[in-house]
């Protein structure tokens, strides 16, 4: 995404389109930086504003106060490529190196600093703008959420609340909001779900849902628990199999004449299902 900063006197006249941002970053990030986010790279014209009015058309003089963070480099790349990034792939991209004007809108004044792709993700996700330090030590790679799968069963608890639960079943599973694939995954579960029947979506970050060390995991992850009243777990297993299940059935796995192939779907592997009383 790339911006044009105003200048102090002008005003932005045209209408832009209401901005959706990541709900659990400290500065208003817009959805459309989900490449930056997944893939842990800001790259040569992306601009962040500390509040979220500046990215409004401005009228007249603008707010005492507002900021911006300008990106310089590193120059622009195919982003969409990497928006889905391995682990090594991420954890090289956040110990990359960044450079990146620091922009009072009010007086026009700037400055320049070189840091670690990781120091600017944090003052975005935490609001402390200390991060921008270049001598401050570097960050942790945040946690990702294949981990935060694994411990998926704590979260059980905080869909048990008497306002969530409903007669029927359920499934939980993590998302993770600035991957593509986690997304087109979700929507795709909850369609199909849809198609048979009512669905109820809860989403809770992971401190709301009372996951241990909630504070380590990526922000852009949530856990998403999709009520289906009246439908029983077993109803809905061959459902969720039928949009989840890419291996088919038996694989390169020899099976002798006669027996049918294994099925090798794991819902587990997934998210929990299960039935509400």
């Amino acid at each position: 995404m790339a911006d044009h900063i105003p200048d102090k006197e002008s005003a932005l006249s045209e209408e832009q389109p209401e901005l959706e941002f990541f709900e659990a970053m400290a500065w208003p990030v817009p959805l459309s930086f989900a490449g930056a986010i997944a893939g842990m790279r800001f790259e040569q014209g992306d601009v962040l504003y500390r509040d979220r009015r500046a990215y409004d058309a401005l009228d007249g003089k603008i707010p005492t106060g507002l900021s911006a963070i300008q990106v310089m480099l590193p120059q622009r790349s195919t982003r969409g490529a990497v928006s889905d990034a391995s682990g090594d792939r991420r954890l090289a991209n956040w110990q990359s190196e960044v450079t990146l004007e620091l922009i009072d809108l009010g007086s026009g004044r700037s400055q320049t600093r070189v840091l670690s792709q990781g120091k600017l993700a944090m003052a975005l996700f935490s609001g402390d703008e200390a991060w921008l330090d270049p001598q401050r030590e570097e960050p942790p790679l945040p946690r990702s959420g294949r981990e935060l799968q694994q411990g998926l069963a704590q979260s059980v608890a905080a869909f048990d609340r008497p306002a969530m639960a409903r007669a029927g079943s359920r499934f939980i599973m993590v998302v993770d909001l600035a991957s593509d694939a986690s997304r087109t995954k979700a929507v795709g579960v909850e369609e199909a779900l849809l198609a048979a029947g009512r669905v109820e979506r809860i989403d809770l970050f992971p401190a709301e849902a009372g996951v241990e060390d909630a504070s380590t995991f990526h922000p852009s992850l949530v856990i998403r628990g999709l009520v289906l009243p009246g439908r029983t777990a077993e109803e809905v297993l061959p459902i969720l199999r039928g949009c989840l299940y890419g291996g088919g059935r038996g694989g390169a796995t020899e099976v002798a004449e006669g027996e049918a192939a294994p099925d090798r779907f794991s819902i587990g592997r997934h998210g929990i299902l299960e039935n509400l009383d």
